[in-house]
């Protein structure tokens, strides 16, 4: 059987199509406003990897020469030149200009990059702790993650389904829909998961193999000799990647069914073949070739010289000229990339070539490791005081959670985090809330003990210190009763526990959005939801919701004779607090702190205390002997809230208190604690 088909010869309309997926990303993350469906650039490439790889392998199995070996030492030599490039290039430029915390993690995802699991790690530090995005220089390399673990995968299945005879065509088509079904019942409930699992992202690739079977077994030859057809494939298709652009952004729930835009748009495009109306007379342009050719390079180096810009000079990085600058900068190290490297290792490296860049991988894993393992190199920092700020900014794992408390929590079928001060003897206080009570078990932790009382942390990520309340994001709920109402239900019932701390960010969850984006007017997409005690979702919703649900709780909490204190929440920042931090670290950069002072101006700060104050106040009047404590009074005057104070970097973001902060909180609110505990003064 003859396999000459006009659609398996080189295209350069298919390199014009990944000159689109890799602009629209590039616009996207550049200026995002200007075209904010951007990101599914990301979908086209998919569709466009999975065509052209499974071309290759069904070519290979037809001709009896596919090799695993030579399969992989091609994606090898194809994906590791400008990767292991760009990884070496800033982990020596993170050297120079990154804080350790910042150091640290970019060597945490050079490893994940190299090891193709960077999707899998930024899946997993998606959550209410994790830093914005634009801190993560390879955040990029999640989508090179899904490619190669479906290379390591599909190969094989493939194989086995043509040795055996299988009809290929609906074994592809199956696990397509099976994975395209998990991406649209996934996507709603949990968008992240969908965003970054391979299960879910599959049937992208596998929409491009399923188009490379069809063109293998001449199934759309007539596209190419049916002018007519052609053009309408090709039309259709530009029309589905337009639809995508403009219909599409940041709030879609995406993948899910809002991601067939892109593919189909890629795959009628495809389908067209060379000679149709958009593929010859846009696509197969000069210009937009040659962008498609070092489109790969492009998309490895765009994001980390944004993202650098944007940790280093956080006060420029938003000037066009600026951002101009640097896609310029992009397109020089892309086209050096593929003109000097890439290309001569491609055509001309062997089976040396393969193991010496295995070997260099390999040595890069190491220094990555170095730098994980070591914290982000501190030594590199030669001043004692900036030494201390860096160190502020960190908060590892064992400050939030700990095994001390699997005892109790197997006891009493609790979880969330946990933190005990004494693990020796039963608490007898405990501390409910999400990660504001994180950071106040610290600042109350040794005071307590002083007092004779073993603290108790009790917390989850996003979920306040309110009974029978549930945080309403993206259209699902967090399930905060399942931590925070077992941790009511054993305060109540435990006579052991007579003191109990109520925590939360309370501004946050009334007011629906973050002091940082009191400028822009951005909004969390938030809601709190009061459920009764059968579990039953009550008309309370919103500020209305925290009102009634403080007040049952409580009122439950005296009603067992506890004693109760609430726990204001620090006064925000409105930026983080990194940015008060200025580091000279050598004759070339500056990294200058756009707020050296670290303070907010206290007009601010009541401006936002009328946002939630009230509804708090208003609960609180009807219980007046619950204890209250409030750091505001200690951290601000009559001009400013400070986020740096005896020469202490209080904060380590904009609303989470530092451990030193925590400490110094700790020891001012001392005599407060001691006479509400004990009635001294």
């Amino acid at each position: 059987m003859n396999h000459s088909n006009p659609h398996l010869a080189y295209r350069p309309d298919i390199d014009g199509l990944r000159a689109i997926a890799v602009l629209s990303v590039l616009v996207f993350h550049a200026f995002p406003s200007m075209l904010p469906g951007g990101f599914i650039g990301v979908d086209i490439f998919f569709v466009i990897s999975g065509y052209l790889i499974s071309s290759i392998i069904f070519n290979s199995l037809h001709g009896g020469k596919f090799s695993f070996s030579d399969f992989y030492a091609r994606r090898i030599r194809r994906i590791f030149p400008p990767l292991l490039l760009v990884i070496l290039v800033f982990l020596v430029v993170g050297w120079h200009v990154l804080l350790p915390d910042e150091y640290a993690q970019l060597a945490k995802h050079s490893l994940a990059g190299l090891g193709f699991m960077a999707n899998f790690v930024f899946w997993l530090e998606s959550g209410y702790f994790d830093n914005a995005a634009e801190l993560k220089p390879l955040l990029h390399l999640w989508s090179l993650g899904i490619e190669e673990q479906f290379y390591i995968v599909w190969p094989a299945l493939a194989v086995f389904a043509w040795k055996r005879g299988w009809r290929i065509g609906r074994f592809m088509l199956l696990l397509a829909v099976l994975s395209l079904l998990a991406s649209i019942f996934l996507t709603r409930p949990d968008p992240i998961a969908s965003f970054f699992l391979p299960l879910t992202r599959a049937w992208e690739l596998l929409a491009g193999a399923c188009l490379a079977w069809l063109v293998f077994n001449h199934r759309l030859n007539w596209c190419v000799t049916n002018t007519a057809a052609g053009n309408l494939f090709s039309i259709f298709g530009f029309g589905l990647l337009l639809a995508g652009f403009g219909l599409i952004n940041t709030k879609s729930i995406f993948p899910g069914t809002w991601a067939l835009l892109p593919v189909a748009g890629a795959m009628f495009l495809i389908a067209a073949g060379p000679g149709a109306l958009i593929n010859r007379y846009f696509l197969a342009k000069p210009l937009m070739v040659w962008i498609g050719l070092i489109s790969f390079p492009l998309y490895l180096w765009h994001w980390p010289l944004l993202s650098f810009a944007r940790i280093v000079y956080p006060g420029q990085s938003q000037n066009s000229i600026v951002i101009g600058a640097i896609l310029a900068l992009t397109f020089l190290f892309a086209w050096f990339s593929y003109r000097f490297i890439e290309t001569p290792i491609r055509r001309h490296g062997g089976r040396k070539a393969v193991i010496l860049l295995l070997l260099f991988a390999s040595v890069l894993a190491v220094a990555a490791a170095n730098i994980f393992i070591r914290d982000g190199l501190l030594f590199r920092f030669k001043d004692g005081q900036l030494q201390n700020e860096a160190i502020a900014l960190e908060w590892p794992n064992e400050l939030k959670s700990t095994q001390d408390c699997s005892a109790v929590f197997k006891k009493h079928g609790l979880s969330g985090l946990c933190l005990v001060a004494d693990v020796e003897r039963p608490a007898n206080a405990m501390i409910i809330g999400d990660s504001h009570a994180n950071y106040y078990f610290w600042a109350l932790r040794d005071v307590l003990l002083q007092q004779n009382l073993n603290l108790l942390q009790i917390a989850s990520a996003a979920c306040m210190g309110v009974r029978g309340s549930d945080l309403l994001e993206d259209g699902k709920f967090l399930g905060c009763p399942q931590h925070i109402d077992a941790a009511m239900e054993y305060a109540l019932e435990n006579s052991d526990v007579h003191t109990v701390f109520i925590a939360g960010r309370w501004a946050a969850y009334i007011s629906g959005r973050e002091l940082r984006d009191w400028h822009t007017g951005n909004r969390d997409e938030h809601q709190v939801v009061w459920f009764d005690r059968e579990g039953k979702q009550s008309p309370y919703i919103g500020a209305a919701a925290l009102e009634h649900g403080l007040d049952e709780t409580l009122s439950a909490l005296e009603a067992k004779g506890k004693k109760v204190v609430f726990l204001y929440s620090v006064p925000e920042l409105d930026f983080n607090a990194r940015l008060c931090l200025t580091w000279a670290p050598n004759q070339f950069v500056k990294r200058s702190a756009p707020h050296p002072d670290c303070a907010v101006d206290m007009d601010m700060i009541e401006k936002r205390n009328l946002e939630f104050r009230h509804v708090i106040d208003n609960v609180l009047k009807r219980h007046p002997q619950v204890g209250v404590l409030d750091p505001q009074t200690l951290m601000c005057d009559d001009e400013r809230c400070y986020g740096r104070k005896d020469d202490l970097l209080l904060y380590r973001d904009d609303d989470h208190l530092s451990l030193d902060g925590s400490k110094w909180l700790g020891r001012k609110l001392q005599p407060q604690l001691d006479y509400m505990i004990n009635g001294k003064s």
